[in-house]
């Protein structure tokens, strides 16, 4: 039977609901991108979202795309990556860097090419303004990548790939990025019975209507023990699955 979550508002929230462990989840500027190799993706002024274009399928050859992020100033970003996979094929055109600032003056934090990589839980920023730069070439397969991001006192920021069962914990809270409308997965459950725990946290909360899709925020759960059957419905431009 599994698990169930009960997903409500953070902390200062009072709604509640379930995942099958159940979880409960609550609620609490950027911006452009360039180039044709962009997917989906939502900037906002606090987290956003993004991925290569087609994921989770290959990504397309010889394309580039570059997202420009912009936060208040006096705060830094930080960013967790979701997936990242990357043909090995040629570093010089097939790779993810992530810059500190916007224009001609920015400098590299981090380049990503290659399969197995190593990829840091949260990578920084020194400041308040990002470029992401995916480029690539001639290849055969790779995912090419999924990323959340959000200013850096969100330190429990999760992804919008992260499903129930990828938490221990009884009882927990998150922050939840904005755009994981956009996100692959599906989510199974509806309020006030709870989601299955193979249901993506933050999708699950959007249906709930604990956050909203535009501007993320910060979730509670709770994982209980599931039941026999979950209803679908429709909610919030997110349907869920019988």
């Amino acid at each position: 039977m599994g698990r169930a979550v009960m997903v409500g508002r953070g902390p200062t929230g009072t709604r509640l609901f379930f995942l099958s462990t159940v979880i409960i989840l609550t609620a609490r500027s950027s911006r452009a991108q360039q180039g044709d190799g962009c997917g989906l993706s939502v900037l906002g002024p606090c987290s956003g979202s993004l991925s290569s274009l087609g994921y989770p399928g290959t990504y397309p050859n010889h394309t580039v795309c570059e997202w420009e992020i912009s936060v208040p100033q006096g705060r830094r970003l930080h960013f967790r990556f979701a997936d990242l996979d990357i043909e090995e094929n040629n570093c010089q055109v097939n790779y993810l860097r992530i810059y500190d600032g916007i224009g001609p003056h920015r400098t590299q934090i981090v380049k990503f090419c290659g399969l197995g990589l190593n990829v840091p839980d949260l990578i920084l920023s020194s400041g308040n303004q990002v470029t992401v730069q995916f480029m690539s070439g001639t290849h055969q397969s790779g995912r090419g990548f999924s990323l959340a991001y959000s200013t850096t006192e969100h330190a429990d920021l999760i992804t919008c790939l992260d499903k129930g069962i990828h938490f221990t914990e009884a009882e927990f809270t998150r922050y939840c990025p904005a755009g994981c409308l956009t996100s692959v997965g599906e989510i199974s459950g509806t309020i006030p019975h709870g989601y299955r725990d193979s249901s993506p946290v933050c999708l699950a909360a959007i249906h709930a209507g604990v956050v909203s899709n535009s501007v993320g925020g910060q979730i509670s759960v709770v994982n209980s023990k599931g039941i026999p059957h979950y209803d679908g419905s429709l909610a919030n431009n997110v349907s869920s699955t019988v």
